[in-house]
């Protein structure tokens, strides 16, 4: 990702939501989780994504900042303007999307949020 827009910002609480009461570091559990992690070099960047964390009270996805290339391992096009990799506990991608700056719209946001959840695991509900 390499600015916050309000489309992510909708898609980024879907996905906190989602991930409300999985399994954690908790007693041993592994922990499944988001990063979106913004390819930027705005020095206003992180106060943005401070702010954001706050106002939307975000618990489960993590908001960080890295180089405008992005991290090497994980090969972001320079043209994307936000790239999705699912991973798996197996550390396998199962799915990957690449959009052009505008491209994160309703049916694309359905598409991240339907992968990650067949990559986590349901909700436990607590016995009556």
């Amino acid at each position: 990702m390499r600015e916050v827009s309000d489309p992510l910002t909708s898609m980024v609480k879907q996905i906190d939501e989602q991930l409300e009461g999985r399994p954690s570091h908790r007693n041993g559990e592994r922990k499944l989780g988001v990063f979106v992690i913004f390819c930027s070099d705005d020095p206003k960047l992180g106060q943005q994504l401070k702010d954001l964390l706050a106002k939307e009270k975000l618990k489960n996805v993590v908001l960080c900042t890295t180089t405008p290339t992005g991290p090497p391992r994980y090969r972001v096009s320079k043209e994307a303007d936000l790239t999705a990799a699912v991973y798996n506990v197996n550390r396998r991608v199962t799915a990957n999307f690449a959009l052009s700056k505008g491209g994160l719209d309703g049916d694309k946001s359905k598409a991240i949020l339907e992968a990650i959840g067949r990559v986590v695991p349901a909700k436990k509900i607590a016995a009556k």
